[in-house]
């Protein structure tokens, strides 16, 4: 269970990107890119908003 809520939990956070829900790319790369770059900007917000000392 804890494995497809964490699957799931990204796939929600995925869906605020509008780029990668309609894939207008025409290469596999440029949207592979975007993924990344979603994916980076979703962790440094989840490091934002944690408090480190």
């Amino acid at each position: 269970y804890k494995e497809r809520y964490a699957i799931e939990r990204t796939n929600a956070w995925m869906d605020s990107y509008r780029s990668l829900l309609n894939r207008f790319d025409t290469t596999i790369a440029s949207w592979l890119g975007f993924n990344y770059l979603s994916f980076m900007a979703i962790f440094l917000k989840k490091m934002k908003s944690k408090k480190f000392k």
